[in-house]
């Protein structure tokens, strides 16, 4: 149906459009449209409607055929991007930070990426908060629990097999479980779901913007410090937190990688390993742009992270095709 696509779907009167995503919830079982809403960031915006679908919230993000991946500036870097990402790269004797970038970023491509129900947050993989009377399947960690206890730490992650976090002042307890990739994609498949393709990803992150990051070309620092910066922002969100233009919460946190189906499995972030390495705010945020590709792994590493592919750092969105 082409008013499922972007630019017909644009044009249709506030009333054919809100039927139209009204009908999407009587064609999809257990789907429930919640409220109409409207999602503005970075100067471009979305008319949708979010659904209440397996105890989330998913919104619908129309199709639309777009132009993905990056090669070269919209823009350019601003003089402060410019200069930090100089002097961090200067450090390993990269002169050319163009072709550089470049590097790391998916190829440029024009492809078409169908109408979907998209999760707006993301989900977790292998972790299970401990239930009541749970307690004794984590016996064996009662001295950590205990140690946890007794200190201001809000969080812990204690071999990759017990997390404890403090809420309340009470310290929940989640066990870890290994979840494979294959496993993951199988498990969701199953249950009627998918997790978005590369070119499905970079559409619900960038919905086609040609800038490095959905932002523009040059970081934004103010974006970032104003939140450490001002008192009255200390319990607000990161602007790039925020919901995108589709109401999505997508590519805000460097250490974060979400996983998508095909050769390339994560994208997002890197973990960390970026910005952990003393990079500087433009280069440590560089695997949150929108085309970013993960580039560090060799293959015996990405066997290993596929066989294991949950943890503190991997986390997933489900998308319902359309």
């Amino acid at each position: 149906m082409n008013e499922l696509y972007r630019e017909t779907y644009a044009k249709l009167p506030e009333r054919e459009r809100q039927a139209l995503l009204a009908t999407l919830a009587e064609r999809h079982p257990g789907l429930e449209l919640k409220a109409f809403a409207r999602f503005e960031r970075f100067g471009r915006g979305t008319d949708t409607a979010i659904y209440a679908l397996d105890g989330s919230e998913f919104v619908f993000v129309p199709g639309d055929t777009v132009t993905l991946g990056w090669d070269s500036f919209a823009d350019g870097f601003d003089e402060t991007t410019r200069q930090d990402v100089d002097e961090t790269l200067g450090e390993f004797d990269i002169e050319d930070s163009e072709a550089w970038i470049g590097r790391l970023m998916s190829p440029v491509r024009t492809v078409t990426v169908p109408p979907m129900l998209a999760e707006r947050k993301l989900r977790e993989i292998g972790w299970t908060k401990a239930q009541p009377g749970d307690e004794a399947n984590v016996g064996s960690w009662k001295a950590e629990i205990e140690k946890f206890g007794n200190t201001s730490t809000s969080r812990l992650t204690i071999d990759k097999r017990l997390r404890l976090e403090r809420s309340e002042g009470i310290t929940v307890l989640s066990t870890y479980a290994p979840v494979s990739y294959a496993e993951l994609l199988q498990s969701l498949q199953a249950q009627g779901f998918s997790v978005p393709t590369e070119d499905e990803w970079e559409y619900l992150c960038g919905g086609g913007s040609r800038t490095l990051w959905r932002f523009g070309d040059s970081f934004d620092y103010d974006m970032h410090l104003k939140h450490f910066q001002a008192p009255e922002r200390k319990s607000a969100p990161d602007d790039l937190e925020l919901p995108n233009e589709f109401g999505l919460h997508i590519a805000y946190d460097p250490y974060k990688y979400e996983v998508v189906d095909g050769a390339c499995f994560l994208k997002g972030g890197d973990g960390g390993t970026m910005i952990c390495g003393g990079t500087g705010m433009a280069i440590g945020y560089l695997p949150t742009a929108t085309y970013y590709r993960q580039s560090h792994m060799g293959a015996a590493a990405e066997a290993d992270y596929k066989a294991d592919i949950g943890g503190d750092y991997t986390f997933y969105r489900r998308i319902v095709r359309i």
